[in-house]
């Protein structure tokens, strides 16, 4: 959720050519090439010479591959899979490698354009990957496609969500050029469905606003990518305009995103204090603080079993400030962050998990989640997407109430 500098460290394959350095230990290394010929001998240090010792199982196997296997074999996708075995031996879902193709895929993902079909998905823990947000005006609104859909297989090729390399996967085999078909199956209640669906420039906002009956503000948050911190921002200035006399945040399926924008948005709401700080294995704690100017109405925030991350974040400040009601049920409990570091030579990048964090009162929501003030299940299967209390108990709940916080106000 966050970029950071952090040292990368190259990791060393096969011909290592390493200038003479200065040390009080020095060794002399020669490689295939440098028996040969000992003009070919390098110097190096004696760690370096530990790191060349410590890889040399990992460019033996290499070798073996390369010259033995009954078959040629492409070198880069060799290497790229050692890394990705690297990374998954953590056990970490969201710690993985990108290569330049799919990191490029991921920025235009958190801009809001990409070419796709227009769903959100979501990965749990045991693999299932859940459509949770299907976008108005897009190819899978057209075809048909529902949140609460389970992705079963993209093209016959069956998917998981089991970690964040496997969950990118997925999403690759459905992104494709414009005009295209691809065939999902998905698992709808009781039924396996094959819903073919046309690829297409889609373009996404990642949130939405308008007045509910009885000047109610209401603001539905997907993810905190792309345009959420604008648009949010607008919502607040059209709310000023129409005189609203509360708000309601909607989070419920939003599987989080970027620290930046969930912090710009807590800060439009939050007097001045800590909105969430992050700690680091050293005990290194960064804190993200919130000014005094805030849009102070009455506020619920609604969350569910599908609020992550970004969206903890949101609810949990709420909560640590007393600045409003949350309501809904226990939300998903992650409390870590990631980092992407990127490798300027080809675009590659690695995404891990470098921090945790917390509220204003300490608390983390890995593995716990943030639980509700208000602690109520939604009556249906999906949540509607359009706000409409009527359908929508726990939006009746939140403003049912936002207009016990109104009338308190008005005391």
């Amino acid at each position: 959720m966050k970029n950071s500098s952090l040292r990368t460290v190259a990791l060393i394959w096969a011909a290592v050519m390493i200038a003479v350095v200065s040390s009080t230990a020095t060794l002399l290394v020669s490689g295939r090439a440098a028996q040969q010929n000992s003009a070919n001998a390098r110097w190096v240090s004696e760690a370096e010479y530990e790191t060349i010792q410590r890889y040399s199982r990992l460019e033996q196997v290499r070798e073996t591959l390369m010259d033995d296997y009954y078959q040629e074999l492409d070198e880069e996708a060799l290497i790229t899979g050692a890394i990705r075995g690297m990374t998954s031996s953590i056990g970490d879902p969201y710690t993985f490698y990108y290569t330049p193709e799919e990191l490029t895929r991921s920025n235009e993902n958190n801009a809001g354009l990409y070419r796709g079909i227009g769903v959100l998905l979501q990965n749990s823990e045991d693999g299932d990957i859940t459509i949770v947000r299907v976008y108005p005006d897009t190819p899978a609104e057209e075809a048909g496609l529902r949140a609460g859909d389970q992705l079963l297989a993209v093209d016959g090729t069956p998917v998981s969500g089991a970690d964040g390399r496997t969950y990118n996967e997925a999403i690759n085999l459905i992104r494709g050029e414009n005009g295209t078909q691809v065939l999902l199956t998905l698992r709808r209640g009781g039924e396996t469905l094959d819903i073919p669906v046309s690829r297409g420039d889609v373009s996404i906002s990642y949130a939405s606003y308008q007045v509910l009956p009885g000047d109610i503000g209401y603001i539905s948050i997907s993810q905190f990518t792309g345009d959420a911190a604008g648009v949010f921002r607008q919502a607040i200035e059209y709310f000023k305009e129409q005189a609203v006399d509360g708000l309601v945040i909607d989070l419920r399926n939003n599987p989080g995103g970027l620290l930046d924008q969930v912090v710009s948005i807590a800060d439009e709401l939050l007097p001045t204090g800590v909105i969430v700080y992050i700690k680091e294995r050293d005990g290194t704690r960064q804190d993200y603080y919130s000014d005094e100017a805030m849009y102070d109405v009455p506020l619920t925030v609604l969350v569910n079993d599908m609020s992550a991350s970004a969206s903890e974040i949101l609810a949990s400040a709420v909560q640590a400030f007393d600045r409003g009601t949350v309501v809904g049920i226990n939300t998903y409990g992650k409390g870590i962050v990631q980092s992407l570091i990127t490798y300027k030579e080809d675009g590659a990048g690695i995404q891990l998990t470098t921090s945790s964090y917390y509220d204003a009162n300490d608390r983390c929501p890995q593995g716990v989640g943030v639980r509700p003030d208000i602690e109520i299940a939604l009556e249906g299967e999906i949540v509607p997407l359009d706000p409409d209390p009527q359908s929508d108990n726990q939006l009746a709940a939140a403003i049912e109430d936002l207009q016990r916080q109104i009338a308190d106000r008005r005391k």
